[in-house]
């Protein structure tokens, strides 16, 4: 299966691929998924055509989308 995560920046996004199956491609992706997660970004879960996602705390190699959002300042 493959999977991608859509990180959301200033200047667009940035995509994150891999092939579940291909384990060095899945820790490339995991470890960016955490270092991300670290600073503060959000983790969603998208599934299908959906316009929302779920919510995540843990990168999963078999889920087909998500996307993260960095944190937001407030004022």
């Amino acid at each position: 299966m493959n999977g991608s995560i859509a990180v959301m920046g200033t200047s667009g996004d940035t995509k994150i691929a891999w092939d579940s199956e291909k384990q060095d491609e899945v820790a490339v992706a995991r470890a960016a998924f955490d270092k991300l997660v670290g600073k503060g970004y959000f983790a969603f879960k998208i599934k299908g055509e959906a316009k929302q996602g779920e919510r995540i705390t843990k990168f999963d190699p078999e889920q087909e989308r998500m996307i993260l959002v960095p944190p937001v300042a407030g004022g």
